[in-house]
């Protein structure tokens, strides 16, 4: 039986989810760009790309797909996002006086006169003369209530909002109560979900009843995932306790699969058509266990294999027979350590199936670490051989930097006992090696957390953070000079930087001094990555300071970590980590871009308890809490990393 190519569009992106899974990017990408050339308009394929995207570090790219998935939502807050936006250019007057808006990253619109009135009410509130700025909401709002409805809409919207974040939240819910009696503001989007918010923070019973009946209205319509986590709060505040842990349990699903996180289900109805070895799909985090009712032989033994029940499995493929049961068969022998027994289940499967590439790469590194015989003689075979250097020949076409499969191709051509072509493929996959040695265990190289914001709506992401070295004569280095500080940094960013550099060489120093005693040997440098960005703030210290950190001692960062917080240098060798802004969104950032953990600071613990944004098994799962450099640095590096390594030999 040959592998089927999945031909409907939502088992392409079924394909893509588990592919991105496996890290398996190069190919997840080719699909799912096949889908969207299919099917432009399908949000699902968008938000994969986004995530592949962002998990290949490409954030222009990623944020473009983010602004059209953010424009194109049926239940997108144009009326908070837009104000949100106007909030914050009255925050910061310089950009105020610009002619246009950013409502998201390509998105530009012209202010009106109405705009600007808003702005100016807005920066009233920023005064604290919030009954002033509700004035001048009120005013707007009468100029325009025959002559525009979506500018009356806003400032109505405008002024409720103002109420709200002034703790007036009676008058809020009369505003929006009242706007809800006019014909064509019954059901609309933005008034309801600005009055369950304001019915919630009243917090009466019979308001927060009235707010679980629109959060019930909201999610009838569609899935908007924190619906479920407002109606788990809600029914909490209730003391409706079954209810509350029911929404909680639907959160955290909604949000899984809002992560194109893969449930058993899924990976085995991929599986069971297309082969994916056994190996690769068992370190899976799966979202849920359960396999559907119709599920087929072949699901039922891949789900065997993966929950850890090796001879229901193996019963189950041996009873198909077919190509792809053997090879699952062969991936059960390697798993069982019988090498032996795995060459033939494979060696079965290719006569039955033809050359599989995952099958020939298994096949050619047993024998060039063990000669096996039984693989000599199958691809002693011309056609056999053949056959197999034409799909890895097509497999380095289409991902040429990868060192395993010219390493691959290589072997085969020595079996062959075509010498030069052997021994250019295994210099190329050697060369090639030294490099991805350099982006797979990188010296000074940090994932960071950060948010950004789509007309005032806040976007988690993954950045780099880098730090490198220089040498200079010795003892004349241990510097970062300014104009080595590069990357689009506001002035108080790059002086964070420098401060940070400082703190950590002297923290090493103290701490670490068995690993430093040429850190004064070298001249410093830090690059942040996306210059057409403007970065600010201080959130960027701990990953910055874990970056000139490992320089200094030359030890990677793992690459499956990201990190956020302010730094505090209290003395020379105590360096606190200080809590930062919109934390939740950065646990999101970290679980899209299927990280395995995020440092954060301990002090946003109690904020991230409270989040609607990500459910709180989901918070438990990825993060942990640093209150200083030295528990992060033993998160990072090692729990040894501060005791000097014994010496051997000698007296």
């Amino acid at each position: 039986m040959t592998k089927r190519a999945p031909t409907t569009p939502e088992q392409r992106l079924l394909h893509t989810k588990v592919l991105v899974q496996l890290h398996d990017l190069h190919d997840a990408e080719a699909t799912v760009v096949e889908v969207l050339d299919d099917v432009p308009d399908d949000l699902t394929a968008l938000s994969l790309y986004a995530k592949i995207k962002h998990m290949r570090g490409e954030l222009s790219a990623a944020m473009a797909c983010w602004a059209q998935i953010n424009a194109r939502s049926p239940h997108h807050e144009w009326a908070l996002t837009h104000l949100q936006a106007i909030m914050h250019l009255a925050r910061d007057p310089e950009r105020g006086a610009e002619e246009f808006m950013a409502l998201g990253q390509f998105q530009l619109i012209r202010k009106s006169a109405a705009h600007l009135a808003l702005e100016e009410a807005f920066r009233l509130f920023l005064a604290r003369k919030p009954h002033d700025a509700r004035a001048r909401c009120a005013s707007l709002a009468a100029k325009y209530e025959s002559r525009d409805r979506d500018i009356y809409k806003l400032a109505v919207l405008a002024n409720a909002w103002i109420a709200e974040l002034s703790g007036e939240f009676h008058a809020a819910a009369v505003i929006l109560e009242r706007l809800g009696t006019e014909r064509g503001f019954e059901t609309d989007i933005d008034r309801i979900l600005a009055l369950e918010r304001v019915y919630e923070r009243l917090g009466t019973r019979d308001k927060l009843q009235a707010a679980v009946n629109i959060c019930h209205h909201l999610a009838g319509r569609f899935e908007k995932i924190s619906v479920f986590q407002r109606l788990a709060i809600l029914y909490r505040r209730l003391g409706e306790t079954e209810r509350a842990r029911e929404y909680d349990a639907r959160h955290l699903a909604a949000f899984r699969r809002r992560m194109h996180q893969v449930t058993l289900a899924e990976v085995t109805e991929v599986a069971a058509e297309r082969y994916l070895p056994l190996m690769r799909l068992a370190p899976l985090r799966l979202a849920d266990r359960e396999l559907p009712r119709n599920a087929s032989r072949r699901q039922h033994a891949l789900a065997h294999a993966l929950l850890g029940e090796p001879d229901r499995a193996r019963s189950l493929f041996a009873e198909g027979g077919e190509g792809l049961d053997l090879r699952y068969l062969g991936d059960l022998a390697v798993l069982a350590h019988h090498p032996d027994d795995a060459v033939q289940a494979y060696l079965r499967a290719l006569k039955q199936d033809g050359p599989d590439e995952q099958v020939l790469a298994w096949l050619l590194d047993h024998h060039a670490r063990t000669g096996s015989p039984s693989v000599e003689a199958f691809f002693a075979n011309p056609e056999n051989a053949a056959r197999g250097r034409k799909v890895l020949e097509e497999a380095v076409r289409r991902v040429p930097l990868r060192p395993s499969l010219w390493q691959q191709l290589g072997a085969l051509h020595r079996l062959r006992g075509e010498l030069e072509d052997a021994e250019r493929c295994a210099l190329h996959a050697e060369a090639l090696r030294r490099a991805a040695g350099v982006d797979g265990v990188p010296v000074g190289r940090v994932l960071a957390s950060a948010v950004y914001h789509f007309g005032g709506k806040p976007k988690g992401l993954i950045h780099e953070v880098w730090a490198g070295r220089q040498p200079t004569g010795k003892g004349q280095g241990g510097w970062l000079a300014p104009q080595d500080v590069l990357g689009n940094l506001t002035t108080e960013m790059r002086e964070g930087v420098r401060n940070t550099f400082l703190a950590v060489r002297e923290y090493a120093r103290a701490k670490l001094p068995h690993l430093t005693t040429d850190i004064l040997d070298y001249h410093y440098s830090y690059k942040l990555p996306k210059e057409d960005e403007t970065s600010g703030g201080l959130s960027a210290g701990l990953p910055t300071a874990l970056a000139f950190l490992s320089v200094f001692i030359q030890r990677p960062v793992p690459q499956d970590v990201a990190a956020s917080g302010v730094l505090v240098a209290d003395a020379h060798d105590v360096l606190t980590v200080m809590p930062v802004g919109e934390a939740e969104y950065k646990v999101k950032a970290a679980c899209h871009r299927n990280l395995r953990a995020l440092l954060l600071p301990t002090g946003c613990r109690a904020g991230l308890v409270e989040n609607t944004a990500v459910p709180p098994a989901i918070v438990d799962e990825v993060v942990r809490y640093v209150g200083n450099l030295d528990q992060a640095v033993r998160l990072v590096f090692g729990e040894d990393i501060f005791v000097p390594p014994r010496r051997t030999g000698g007296a």
